[in-house]
């Protein structure tokens, strides 16, 4: 009772008491929201869909504003402070390159799933030799993928063989389809449309299983910093997404057709079995999907920054040594 009575650790009480009072305080004070983007309409985005569509981020207490931005826009608009985490492509990479103040904080796919269809005269790579293929745009994940595989088989890009760039994957289709292209990198659902127009795959790139940053979860330092609660919990919701396509085909395919705007369970089906497999447990990001991107870059500073410097694991690892990865991958 005597030590009770002394003032300093009366203090001593009083300082831990509050300090428990404040940051209880601070933690229910803060911003557990965030405006979220993804750049294309393909099954690439399933998890984040699903987790939007099926409450995952509700049910990890995080708020998610989702919005569709297509490609670089999207990027861009991160860049300007407009969205503040994004599921993207490589084109956080080339931002970053520009001077952009940006972090992959998840690997969400870490290699290509593409095939190059082409027009039934072509037989195989080699064929293409003195021709015209068609990707999506400069930089976009498909101009990579085929350049990659254009090199691998002794082919240089520009030179060797045109690329045509037509914005969308529909567009490499059409362009294929009309003989404007005599081939084309496509996935599913667009593959669909290949086959029943008699075009012919030479190559599925997801086979070759290339370490590429095809999709990655990407935020800014001063996000991660201010709202690093809010992040951690969009994380914890989109791992978990990324379990449930691999366990719940109803699930998964509700959110595509949602996202996707269609209802032929043709199109989903197809759609699903492409991804089904391809997303990791975990998605540690390493630094030979980055270094795949720099090798490919165009800019002179590519050759100059190290892989480390685009991404940022420490978050998916907090999560990983929780024991919630492994929990939420139990079949």
């Amino acid at each position: 009772m005597a030590m009770m009575r002394n003032p300093i650790t009366r203090g001593i009480i009083l300082l831990g008491v509050l300090t428990a009072i404040l940051t209880a305080r601070l933690a229910s004070a803060q911003d557990l929201s965030l405006r979220a983007v993804y750049n294309a309409l393909s099954g690439v985005m399933g998890p984040i869909w699903v987790a939007q569509d099926a409450n995952l981020f509700s049910k990890h207490g995080v708020s998610v504003d989702l919005k569709y931005i297509a490609a670089t826009t999207a990027v861009q608009s991160m860049v300007g402070g407009g969205e503040e985490i994004g599921l993207v492509g490589n084109q956080g990479i080339d931002a970053k390159l520009e001077g952009a103040d940006l972090l992959y904080i998840a690997s969400c796919l870490p290699t290509f799933v593409f095939q190059i269809y082409a027009r039934p005269e072509i037989k195989s790579l080699a064929d293409l030799r003195g021709k015209t293929v068609a990707v999506t745009q400069p930089a976009a994940s498909t101009d990579y993928a085929m350049r990659i595989v254009l090199r691998r088989n002794g082919l240089e890009p520009d030179k060797d063989v045109k690329i045509l760039f037509t914005q969308d994957i529909n567009a490499v289709f059409t362009s294929v389809n009309v003989g404007n292209a005599a081939a084309g990198i496509m996935s599913a659902p667009t593959s669909l449309r290949a086959k029943a127009a008699g075009l012919k795959p030479i190559v599925n790139v997801t086979e070759l299983k290339i370490p590429f940053l095809f999709t990655g979860v990407l935020s800014s330092p001063k996000i991660i910093r201010e709202k690093n609660e809010a992040v951690i919990r969009f994380l914890r919701g989109y791992i978990e997404a990324m379990a449930v396509i691999r366990k719940d085909r109803e699930v998964t395919i509700r959110s595509l057709g949602k996202f996707l705007k269609t209802t032929d369970r043709e199109v989903l089906e197809s759609v699903y079995e492409e991804y089904k497999e391809v997303f990791p447990q975990s998605p540690l990001v390493t630094a030979a999907e980055v270094k795949a991107v720099l090798d490919a870059a165009k800019s002179p500073k590519a050759k100059q920054m190290k892989p480390e410097e685009f991404f940022d694991n420490a978050l998916v690892q907090k999560i990983q040594a929780s024991g919630f990865v492994e929990q939420v991958n139990k079949r």
